[in-house]
């Protein structure tokens, strides 16, 4: 007998595994290999930016502005600086070597910096002022914030927008993608006056330190599995996963800056160039100087006052000074020691120590009086005298031309180049440079 069988055959069909690479926060070197680790780069724990936590922007401490909009018109630029993201995207200072992720290598073309002004709230990167192009309304009322990203040229929007990563950017090792903190880009900044209405509800006060935690804007990454929702083109109050975790880089000016508004001066007219006779390396070590006259104009709404007190509510003070602005000239004359308390006493040139750059001799600046003036090291206010900071009346002179309110100041100055007490003075060139400010206090 024949018996059948029913043979059953199964066929098990086998589809290939698709793998999702999803980046990680690195936050410890557990999750660095050691190749990526002896070549030099560290990892350490950060939290992401809250509230508050953005670092310094390099904005000036005071930013002065006139409640006149005949003498300071709307769209006047009241300060720039570059915020570095190592530096100033965070009060807990990030180095370029640190890796913040990793991602998979399949991930290569699709890693992106994102960045957004804060458009979740009215008074921190909503509203686009109707007068200055990309530029902001900040809480205190009449002054605008631009961020640029210095990478791809692009203004910040409250919209999100995003820059790709590239390979000359991050680092690899057979397995995983690392992106430093190096890989994101510095932010310009930019402050004005506006006359935009847009956004009329925040603080109006003549002495303001800048007290909102809200971040003017943010930075951070987008790849597979991390900020996915930040796409190009979405307003960023509406999509902020991931917030504030994993995004590493705010920029605000919170507890950084103090807006003074009143009567004021601004730099009227200034020689560009200063030229010094040439003198001998001999004639410098017995004593002799080079030197050159210049004058600086002011101009000033005659109800300005004269101070370098520090500005209150109800007197918002004006002094001027000259600014040593090349950090190197700053860093020079620091290990010389040429400093009165945070000012310094002699300019030098900016690539001074180099080859070819006269050295042992600095210029320094005397009044009309012959007084030797303390130079500013940076633009912090309220120095004083020693700081260089100097009541604008005490260095110029009226030119008794007031019109519309508004009067010229005119000071003489002498630049005189200088051996430096203690130091061999060798042949070179001297091009240093130095500029004017007048401010708020």
């Amino acid at each position: 007998m024949l018996k059948l069988k029913h043979f059953i055959t199964c066929l098990v069909l086998a589809l290939p595994m698709v793998s999702h690479a999803t980046c990680i926060k690195v936050t410890s070197t557990s999750s660095l290999s050691s190749e990526i680790t002896a070549a030099g780069y560290i990892a350490k724990s950060w939290t992401g930016v809250t509230r508050g936590s953005g670092g310094n922007i390099g904005l000036p401490s005071v930013i002065s502005v006139s409640s006149s909009d005949s003498f300071m018109p709307a769209g006047t630029l009241l300060a720039s600086s570059t915020a570095s993201f190592i530096t100033a995207a965070s009060t807990t200072a990030l180095t370029s070597n640190q890796i913040l992720y990793r991602c998979a290598l399949a991930d290569a073309g699709s890693l992106y910096e994102v960045y957004s002004t804060q458009s979740y709230t009215a008074y921190s990167g909503l509203n686009e002022t109707s007068d200055i192009e990309s530029a902001y309304h900040t809480f205190y009322n009449g002054v605008a914030i631009r961020l640029t990203n210095i990478k791809s040229g692009n203004y910040f929007s409250g919209y999100w927008q995003s820059r790709e990563i590239t390979s000359d950017e991050y680092v690899t090792d057979a397995t995983y993608i690392y992106i430093p903190a190096s890989a994101f880009s510095d932010v310009y900044v930019e402050i004005f006056k506006t006359g935009s209405t847009v956004y009329t509800a925040g603080n109006s006060a003549n002495y303001y330190l800048f007290a909102n935690n809200m971040a003017s804007g943010f930075s951070t990454l987008r790849g597979p599995g991390m900020n996915a929702s930040l796409s190009d083109g979405l307003l960023e109050g509406a999509n902020y996963g991931g917030w504030f975790a994993t995004w590493p880089g705010q920029f605000a000016m919170y507890n950084n800056v103090t807006f003074v508004r009143g009567a004021m001066c601004l730099v009227k007219d200034y020689p560009s160039v200063v030229l010094l006779p040439t003198i001998s390396t001999s004639s410098l070590n017995n004593g002799e100087v080079s030197q050159s006259n210049f004058d600086i104009s002011l101009s000033c709404e005659d109800s300005a006052i004269s101070s370098v007190s520090k500005s209150t509510s109800s007197s918002a003070n004006v002094a001027m000074g000259f600014l040593v602005n090349q950090s190197t000239a700053v860093t020079a004359a620091t290990a010389l020691g040429l400093t009165s308390t945070s000012g310094l006493t002699h300019l030098l040139d900016t690539n001074y120590g180099s080859s070819g750059v006269a050295s042992g001799v600095g210029i320094r600046i005397y009044d009309e009086s012959g007084n030797a003036l303390n130079l500013l090291s940076s633009k912090t206010a309220t120095t004083g005298n020693t700081g260089g900071w100097y009541a604008y009346k005490d260095l110029t002179t009226s030119q008794g031309d007031s019109t519309d309110g508004i009067t010229t100041y005119t000071g003489n100055f002498t630049a005189s180049l200088e051996a430096i007490s203690g130091e061999t003075v060798t042949a070179g060139s001297v091009n240093a440079q130095l500029q004017v400010v007048v401010s708020f206090q």
